[in-house]
């Protein structure tokens, strides 16, 4: 798995359309002559999103963004401004792209990134797991949901 780029998201990511850094145009694989191309893109789930990578046709700065689709999967993915997003490219698997979303949160004085999951059980419990000292001597504490039963 290839990273192709990782992103703090802003305003006009989350309303608008992505804007994708230039480095990363190669990767997107635009035919000469083309200034767009459907992209299909798995999630951390597996659910599959079609996004439109397209570039400016004049200028020598292409400005590339990820237009049609995206909004979709802002909205449907509760994602928001600041979050973390991670796009990949598994060369391997016939060259299918994945993108993961992480928030970060402030927990026992420390920030974190995590994998926001909107479909959390209601029946949940929210529990501060502590684990043995590390190396340093630092008590290791990590947050769990477990369904209740």
């Amino acid at each position: 798995m290839t990273i192709l780029f990782s992103k703090v998201l802003t305003n006009t990511d989350v309303e608008k359309r992505l804007a994708v850094p230039n480095s990363s145009l190669k990767y997107f694989e635009l035919e000469n002559g083309n200034c767009s191309k459907s992209v299909e893109v798995k999630d951390e789930k597996g659910s599959t999103w079609t996004f439109r990578c397209y570039v400016r046709s004049d200028g020598a700065y292409k400005k590339p963004v990820l237009s049609s689709g995206w909004r979709q999967f802002v909205v449907n993915k509760g994602v928001h401004q600041g979050d973390l997003i991670t796009f990949c490219k598994d060369v391997e698997a016939e060259a299918t792209y994945k993108i993961i979303v992480q928030r970060k949160i402030k927990l026992l004085g420390k920030e974190f990134w995590y994998s926001p999951e909107p479909e959390q059980p209601t029946d949940a419990t929210v529990q501060v797991i502590q684990a043995p000292a590390d190396a340093t001597g630092e008590v290791i504490q990590s947050l769990a949901v477990l369904p209740d039963v």
